[in-house]
C-alpha cells in the first residue's frame, strides 16, 4: 500500500501541475463535478492522456486532494485509437470536457471516438433478445424461492434493478454510465415507472418488492417485445446477429420434429 502525501490545496492546482509534464498530451474531466468545485460530497473524475502507455498493469489511480476523492484514469493516445473501447467505462469520454490539449492531439482523438465508439441509436436484435431473456431469468430465479433466503432475495432484487436501469437507459438511448442522470430522467419523463421504483425501495415487504421488480421488468421491456414468454424460443444471438425467421425455423425443426 502506497501512502499519498500530496499537498495540493485544490483540484485546479493539481491539474496545473500535470499540465507542466511534457509526457502528458491531454487532460479531460467527466462526471458531475467540475475541477473548480471543492465542496464536500461526491468525487471528481478525470483522465490524464499520455503520449505512450505508462504501464500494462494499471489504468489509473485513486487519491484524495484536500479531502475530495479523485478517480484519475491514466491512458495513452493508443487507447483512443482502438476501433472499440477496451472496456465500457471508457465510453464516458464520449461526453467529456477537455481541460488541457497539447498540439490539438486530444481534440483529434476525442473527435475520432465520437464516430468510432458511438453507441448506435437503435437497439440490435442481440440486445433485445439479451434484455428479454435476462429480465425473465432474474424473475424466474426469485419466483419460487423468494422466501427461502430472504436476505439474499432482497440483495438480488436490488442488484438486479441496477441491470434493469442500465437496460432502460440503453432502450431510451440515454448517455452510458450515469445512473443518477437516468433516475432523474425517469422522475421527469416516466411517472409510472418512478412510482413503481419508489414503492419497491420504500417497502420492507419482500413479496411487494418482488412484485414491483416484475412491474419494472414489464414496463421497461414493453417497447421491445416484453419479457421472454413461456412458449417462446428465444435465440442467443451473436453480437452482430439478427433474428432470421427462416433460419430459426430450421433449427426448431431440427430440435423438436
Amino acid at each position: 500500500m502506497l501512502k499519498d502525501n500530496n499537498t495540493f490545496e485544490t483540484i485546479e492546482g493539481f491539474i496545473e501541475h500535470l499540465m507542466r509534464n511534457d509526457n502528458i498530451v491531454g487532460i479531460v474531466e467527466y462526471g458531475g463535478r467540475e475541477y473548480g468545485d471543492m465542496s464536500i460530497g461526491g468525487d471528481y473524475d478525470l483522465t490524464v492522456i499520455l503520449s505512450k502507455p505508462i504501464s500494462h498493469n494499471f489504468t489509473g489511480v485513486h487519491l484524495h486532494i484536500a479531502g475530495i476523492p479523485v478517480d484519475c484514469m491514466l491512458l495513452s493516445v493508443d487507447d483512443f485509437l482502438l476501433d472499440t473501447p477496451s472496456n465500457e467505462f471508457l465510453l464516458c469520454h464520449l461526453n467529456c470536457r477537455i481541460l488541457f490539449d497539447r498540439d490539438n492531439i486530444t481534440r483529434k482523438i476525442m473527435d475520432r471516438i465520437k464516430t468510432a465508439w458511438m453507441v448506435p441509436e437503435y437497439l440490435s436484435d442481440f440486445e433485445k433478445n439479451t434484455f428479454r431473456f435476462t429480465f425473465q431469468h432474474i424473475l424466474d430465479k426469485l419466483e419460487h424461492r423468494l422466501h427461502k433466503d430472504e436476505l439474499y432475495s432482497k440483495y438480488f432484487i436490488y442488484s438486479s434493478f441496477d441491470w434493469f436501469l442500465q437496460c432502460y437507459a440503453r432502450i431510451k438511448n440515454l448517455e452510458v454510465g450515469k445512473p443518477k442522470a437516468h433516475l432523474n430522467y425517469i422522475k421527469n419523463e416516466d411517472p409510472e415507472l418512478i412510482n413503481i421504483i419508489n414503492q419497491m425501495f420504500n417497502s420492507k415487504d419482500l413479496s411487494l418488492q418482488f412484485e414491483m421488480l416484475k412491474k419494472c421488468a414489464y414496463h421497461i421491456l414493453m417497447p421491445i417485445g416484453g419479457l421472454w414468454e413461456k412458449n417462446e424460443v428465444l435465440f442467443h444471438l451473436t453480437p452482430d446477429g439478427n433474428n432470421v425467421i427462416e433460419e430459426q425455423q430450421d433449427v426448431i425443426k431440427l430440435l423438436f420434429e
